[in-house]
């Protein structure tokens, strides 16, 4: 019999047992502690619910069969479950072509060719899109933290500070800090093999997209975030604090990867500190109850080099 922290049966309940018991459990160790499911809104849990989709579309999940959180034995991976603040995500490069095609148009000079160039140069870039990315998934874990390791100097996890120049660059309130995310997410590389099959022109639009692809992911993230806290009232994000960029030192790249754990997502770092895929990211983002995004515009470019640049020294 499990331990009485752990169960609770409660026979004299009209509705008893909640569900068809089986030879997966019986009724006298049927676990009524967790009387409605405290997994039932998290996309992926242990448990084997249903997805069915009504008339008007609507993705329901039915978990009338499942038992999961009605057995003793699984309370600790209930509990588990519940405190985990890691979120999974998977992205659908499809969804980012849109916003990949406008900034390598931008970044390509397109402005600057006739028409005829500019319809040569985008039928590369499908093809090489449909070559390479048409069925591309990308994982990202997304980790949120305490707002608490936020301050002037850069992110404290426990003993240990990563620096970040911009930040005191932005004198964020810390009562202005709703909630903060850690993030990591990597492009798997392109087959070598294959690629060598490709003209000089494809090659270059291949390497193009991936790094379009890293930066518009990087933004979706951003907005996703801001669509998940600003359900009852607008709250903001801020850009991504990162390795290399807004004030914080490249050598931040192995610390960020563990505390991220972004190897569940396949993101590793060598002994040289790069990261693998080439095209990986690792960062932060501030959730605030006001704009920000005006306070770091001087940082756009920043290399994140050790001393800080004019700006951040306070010229």
């Amino acid at each position: 019999m499990a331990e009485n922290y752990s169960f609770f049966s409660n026979k004299k309940c009209e509705y008893f047992p909640c569900h068809k018991v089986s030879d997966e459990i019986a009724e006298k160790d049927f676990n009524c502690l967790f009387c409605y499911c405290p997994l039932y809104l998290k996309e992926k849990c242990p448990g084997n619910p249903v997805y069915f989709v009504t008339a008007n579309g609507e993705k329901i999940k039915d978990c009338s069969k499942c038992t999961f959180p009605h057995r003793a034995a699984n309370y600790e991976e209930v509990l588990k479950c519940l405190m985990s603040k890691d979120e999974m995500l998977e992205v659908d490069i499809s969804e980012l072509i849109v916003d990949m095609e406008m900034e390598i148009e931008h970044s390509c000079g397109f402005e600057s060719m006739d028409a005829e160039m500019k319809r040569q140069h985008k039928e590369i870039i499908n093809a090489a899109y449909d070559k390479f990315f048409s069925e591309k998934k990308v994982k990202v874990i997304l980790k949120q933290i305490d707002e608490s390791v936020v301050t002037t100097a850069g992110f404290v996890f426990g003993e240990q500070t990563i620096e970040c120049n911009a930040l005191e660059k932005m004198n964020v309130a810390y009562g202005d800090i709703d909630s903060a995310y850690m993030y990591a997410f990597g492009i798997k590389d392109i087959d070598e093999k294959v690629l060598e099959e490709s003209s000089l022109l494809e090659k270059y639009y291949v390497e193009c997209l991936m790094i379009a692809a890293t930066d518009v992911l990087r933004d979706w993230i951003r907005s996703y975030i801001e669509r998940k806290h600003s359900v009852r009232h607008k709250k903001y994000v801020t850009d991504s604090f990162g390795p290399g960029f807004y004030g914080m030192d490249i050598s931040a790249v192995p610390k960020l990867v563990k505390i991220t754990r972004a190897e569940k997502v396949g993101v590793s770092v060598d002994k040289s500190g790069n990261m693998h895929p080439a095209k990986s990211c690792v960062g932060i983002y501030l959730v605030t109850k006001k704009e920000y995004g005006e306070r770091i515009k001087d940082c756009a470019f920043c290399v994140g080099n050790k001393g800080g640049c004019a700006v951040c020294r306070g010229r």
